[in-house]
C-alpha cells in the first residue's frame, strides 16, 4: 500500500514531524504564563497545518485533565463547542459532568442533557457556566480551529473566547490559517488580543529529514533508489510538505523496483499538473496585480536567486516601493529571502506555472 498521502486534510502515514515547534506549543499550553495559550499557526495550503494541528490534538487528548474539541469553519462554533464538550467526555469525565450544577433556569436558559439540545441562543452564558465548574474540577479545554477565516462567525467566536480568558477560565485555542487570513483576523479592531498570541510559522521541511524519510519508505517497500536520485527528489519538493507527499506518492505508484532519474522524468508532468491545479491556481489568483508584477519581474530575470536591484530595474520603482511587495510575498510564503538583497520562490516549479498559465489568473 502506498505510504504517501497527498490528500488535503488527511494525516499521512509518513509525515515529517516538527518536534521543536510541537513541543513549544504543547509545553506552552501547560505553562501558566505562556503566550501559547492562544496559538496561531500560519502556512500555505499544503504546508502541513492540518497535520500539525492533529498531532497537537492527539497528544493533548491523552492527558488526563484535558478535553480537546476540534471545530470547523462553517458550523455554529459556540453551540457545537458546548455540545462537543459533553460528547467528547470519556467515562471518567461523564461522572464529573453529571455532577455539575445544571440549574440553567437560574440564568433564564436551559440545556437538556438527555437530548443534548440547546434551548436558548445565549450559549455564551451556558459556556461560562460549564467552564466555571470544569475549572473547579481541574479540567481544561483545548479548542482547535483549522483554516480559520476572517468571517463574522469566527470573529464572534474569538470575541467570546477572549471573554472566557479574561475571566480566567481554563480554555485554550489553537487556530491555523493562510497567512493573509490570520493577518486579517489579528488586525481586526475587536480582536487585537490575537497580536499577543503565540505564533508558529510552518517553514519548509528539512532537506535531510526528507531525504532519509524517502529512503526509509522505499527501502521498506523493497524499492531501490540511489543517493543521487534521492537528492533530486528532495530538490524537486523545495521543502514544501504537500510536494513531499505528492512526489513520494507518484514515484511509489509507478511500481518501479529500481527508482531512477527516468522514473522522476516519467512522473514529472503529472507532478507539475497536480501542483498547478491543486495549489498554485489558488495561490496565484489571490495575489494583487502588483504582487504578480513583482513575480513576473523575478521570472524575467531567469535566475533562481533574484537580486532586488534587478526587480527594481524591471519594475522601474524605488527600493521602498519594492520593499512593500517583497514583504507581502514573504508573509504569504510565496517567496523567501535566504540571502540579503535577493529573493527566490518557495514553491517548486512555481515559475513554470506563472509562465504557462499566469495570464489566465
Amino acid at each position: 500500500m502506498n505510504p504517501f498521502n497527498p490528500t488535503f486534510g488527511d494525516v499521512p502515514k509518513i509525515f515529517l514531524d516538527r518536534t521543536k515547534q510541537l513541543d513549544t506549543v504543547i509545553k506552552g499550553l501547560e505553562h501558566e504564563t505562556s503566550p501559547y495559550h492562544t496559538t496561531l499557526v500560519y502556512g500555505l495550503r499544503g504546508s502541513g497545518k492540518t497535520t500539525f494541528l492533529s498531532d497537537i490534538s492527539n497528544q493533548m487528548s491523552k492527558k488526563d485533565n484535558w478535553i480537546v474539541i476540534n471545530l470547523a469553519v462553517g458550523e455554529d462554533l459556540l453551540i457545537t463547542l458546548v455540545k462537543l464538550i459533553y460528547d467528547r467526555m470519556n467515562n471518567k469525565f461523564h461522572k464529573i459532568f453529571d455532577q455539575l450544577d445544571w440549574h440553567f433556569e437560574l440564568w433564564g436558559i436551559s440545556f437538556n442533557k438527555e437530548s443534548q439540545k440547546l434551548e436558548s441562543n445565549d450559549t455564551r452564558i451556558i459556556l461560562e457556566g460549564i467552564l466555571k465548574q470544569l475549572k473547579a474540577k481541574g479540567i481544561k479545554v483545548l479548542v482547535t480551529l483549522d483554516e480559520a477565516q476572517s468571517t463574522v462567525e469566527v470573529k464572534q467566536f474569538a470575541t467570546t473566547y477572549q471573554l472566557m480568558r479574561r475571566e480566567k477560565y481554563d480554555i485554550f485555542l489553537i487556530m491555523t490559517g493562510l497567512p493573509s487570513e490570520v493577518s486579517e483576523l489579528q488586525n481586526d479592531d475587536i480582536l487585537t488580543f490575537l497580536l499577543r498570541s503565540g505564533r508558529i510559522t510552518l517553514t519548509p521541511l528539512d532537506a535531510i529529514s526528507m531525504k532519509y524519510s524517502y529512503l526509509s519508505a522505499f527501502t521498506k517497500g523493497r524499492r531501490k533508489i540511489d543517493d543521487v536520485v534521492l537528492t533530486k527528489m528532495v530538490r524537486m519538493t523545495a521543502g514544501y510538505a504537500y510536494a513531499f507527499q505528492l512526489l513520494g506518492y507518484l514515484v511509489w505508484d509507478t511500481e518501479d523496483k529500481l527508482i531512477t532519474d527516468n522514473t522522476l522524468q516519467t512522473i514529472l508532468p503529472e507532478y507539475k499538473e497536480m501542483l498547478f491545479r491543486n495549489v498554485y491556481v489558488k495561490v496565484y489568483s489571490s495575489l494583487s496585480p502588483k504582487d504578480k508584477e513583482f513575480i513576473q519581474a523575478m521570472i524575467e530575470s531567469d535566475e533562481d536567486k533574484v537580486a532586488i536591484s534587478k526587480i527594481m530595474a524591471k519594475m522601474d520603482k524605488p527600493k521602498n516601493y519594492i520593499s512593500i511587495y517583497r514583504r507581502r510575498l514573504i508573509d504569504d510564503q510565496v517567496i523567501i529571502s535566504k540571502e540579503r538583497g535577493s529573493v527566490e520562490f518557495t514553491l517548486p516549479y512555481f515559475a513554470d506555472f506563472v509562465e504557462e498559465f499566469g495570464d489566465m489568473y
